[in-house]
């Protein structure tokens, strides 16, 4: 069910180590990433969109489900058994999606307990098919997908909301949940008395991590502008450690690599990411009350607005051996989701020691390199998806050689669709090229209407080039754009018909990885009727070879060549134009009626239609 197109491994990746920035302008509430790490899931009020992170020029695939409330959470399954699930909240519901499966008929299960709103998810650290949930109503319910219609357990703290719940990544029977400025620690085997309550914090808790390693050691934020790490085991309310910030802390997790831990602000703290040292700094002294102010080894500043999720993007670690590279995955409220490399330093600074034995399992083993972001290919004359929810399931175990496991167990006994069918929410390609920015230009603060116009509209690669030339000649269609294979085709009007009239152009251009470097792009034109092939030829020899003295010069050709074929002038700038134009039997002209200005320098190049 699965596209099949683009790299098959993530060391195939052409993003990996690279800085980008995508914008979609959309009221993206939570963000989630696939146990491959190949796809985001961003989900709003209108429903979920699916980005395929090496293909960022490809718009995203839109799953609907409308909602009046805010997408409080998301998360992708972190298991390979579970590589499709993607569970997000919808109020007092958790909706279970099948990524595999057409956006019509996408959500597997709806979870449907809790009483009032869910403020958190989280799948269970060792066991697929598990996962819990917690609500303002105060619970926090386990759930058992193999038996979806209620909880399988649930706890409760009676006297303050949840915010957060975690599952114990060592222990499979322990979880932890916050509740104002408490953090209950519970065990499935002791019933509903929590197995310990620590009084954190001396505000609202808004983040709970357990710690990778160590099992009864986790770390909590707050509003109250604290870090704090604990030992559950301590049957004192006495942290191990307290970490002074200058800003109320939405978030405080434990890196997958060394000894660290990374801060998001709720607010403030120049709208970054703070990397600090677990090993840094001194043990809380409770006679003294002595903390230590927040010393970050690394700070990811970039965005315009607070940092509302981050993420992270791993590859490696398959032979058991830490030879895992990483890469931080930050979205806010700007709109943009950002690519963050991380750097030698870094790793160094929170002591990682690469090419050492693992410490704990990957979940994420096994689970294949595929992207989620197109629509699943459905034959109309079958009746995969027509018929009952069986032939649903049964149609999707055949297509991976029966591995149902990997789409859930036991189906549920009503099936749920999304509100409004098969509506969808319309990106333009062009509108989405343009908020696609690579390398250098990546945290470049974007214009209202372009990313480019601070640049002057000099772009970095293919897809900035498509997309300035797209928002320059609205007139110019762009009937497909396939900035990852480098396929794109135009259509446009020229006047290379009978007296100049205009006739319709199809052209079809493919441009090779090297481009623009000394590598021009295979342009031809689709004969027609209204066109004499010596005509068409003469054509395609001169924008071939317009392409070929920009492409050997590190030019970009696409304007110049689209340019010529609508028989318009542009201005040729720090080229040996006088060879160009012997060569194509074009006029030359200083200044023209009517039209662009130009210094005394500068060539305006005409194309000759007849």
């Amino acid at each position: 069910m699965e596209a099949s197109t683009g790299p098959i491994s993530p060391w195939q990746s052409k993003t990996f180590g690279t800085t980008l920035s995508l914008h979609l302008d959309r009221a993206v509430g939570a963000m989630t990433i696939s146990p491959s790490g190949r796809d985001v899931v961003l989900a709003s009020r209108n429903g979920l969109y699916v980005v395929d992170l090496d293909d960022p020029y490809c718009p995203p695939r839109f799953l609907r489900h409308t909602t009046l409330w805010e997408v409080a959470d998301v998360q992708w399954s972190p298991h390979a058994a579970k590589y499709t699930w993607v569970i997000s909240t919808s109020n007092q519901k958790a909706m279970v999606w099948n990524m595999a499966l057409p956006a019509s008929n996408a959500i597997e299960h709806v979870l449907h307990a809790h009483t009032r709103a869910i403020t958190d998810i989280n799948f269970h650290a060792h066991d697929p098919e598990r996962l819990a949930t917690c609500a303002v109503d105060a619970f926090v319910h386990c759930w058992d997908m193999r038996s979806p219609e209620k909880p399988v357990q649930s706890f409760c703290d009676w006297r303050a909301s949840a915010t957060q719940v975690k599952w114990n990544r060592q222990n499979p029977h322990v979880v932890a949940s916050s509740h104002d400025r408490f953090v209950r620690v519970w065990d499935d085997r002791m019933g509903a008395k929590p197995l310990r309550t620590i009084n954190a914090h001396s505000n609202k808790i808004h983040g709970v991590d357990f710690n990778r390693v160590c099992e009864t050691r986790l770390v909590t934020c707050s509003s109250d502008k604290t870090v704090k790490f604990w030992d559950y085991s301590n049957e004192k309310d006495e942290p191990m450690k307290v970490i002074e910030t200058e800003f109320p802390v939405w978030r405080a997790r434990h890196t997958p690599f060394g000894d660290g831990t990374l801060i998001m602000p709720q607010r403030g703290g120049k709208n970054a990411l703070h990397l600090i040292s677990n090993r840094e700094g001194s043990e809380y002294d409770s006679e003294n009350q002595i903390s230590n102010p927040m010393k970050a080894v690394a700070e990811f500043i970039g965005h315009s607005e607070p940092v509302k999720e981050f993420l992270w993007r791993t590859r490696g670690g398959e032979s058991g051996i830490d030879d895992r590279e990483f890469q931080l995955v930050t979205w806010s409220k700007d709109h943009d989701l950002r690519l963050w490399s991380i750097s030698n330093e870094t790793f160094e600074a929170v002591h990682h020691a690469r090419n050492k034995p693992l410490k704990y399992k990957l979940t994420r083993m096994g689970t294949p390199y595929v992207t989620f972001s197109k629509e699943p290919m459905v034959d109309d004359d079958s009746d995969v998806f027509s018929l009952s929810p069986l032939n649903i399931r049964n149609a999707v175990s055949s297509s991976t050689g029966g591995r149902a496991g990997h789409f859930g167990g036991r189906l549920p006994v009503h099936r749920y669709m999304t509100r409004g069918g098969r509506g969808y929410d319309k990106i333009s390609h062009l509108n989405w090229l343009s908020g696609v920015r690579i390398g250098r230009s990546a945290f470049a603060k974007p214009d209202e209407n372009t990313a480019f116009n601070e640049r002057e509209g000099i772009p970095e690669n293919l897809g900035e080039e498509v997309s300035i030339v797209g928002n320059k000649f609205p007139k110019i269609a762009f009937e497909k754009i396939d900035v990852n294979s480098g396929n794109i085709v135009v259509c446009l009007n020229g006047p290379w018909g009978f007296n100049s009239s205009l006739i319709f152009i199809r052209l079809l251009a493919k441009f090779p990885l090297e481009y623009p470097h000394h590598k021009s792009p295979s342009l031809e034109i689709e004969p027609s009727k209204d066109m004499t092939n010596k005509d068409l030829k003469s054509i395609m020899s001169q924008i071939q070879l317009i392409a070929k003295r920009f492409t050997d010069r590190d030019k970009y050709c696409l304007e110049p060549c689209l340019r010529y074929l609508m028989g318009e002038k542009f201005i040729l700038e720090q080229l040996d134009v006088e060879d160009l134009v012997a060569s194509m039997d074009i006029q030359l002209v200083d200044d023209v009626e009517g039209s662009y200005s130009s210094s005394d320098d500068e060539i305006i190049l005409f194309a000759s239609p007849n």
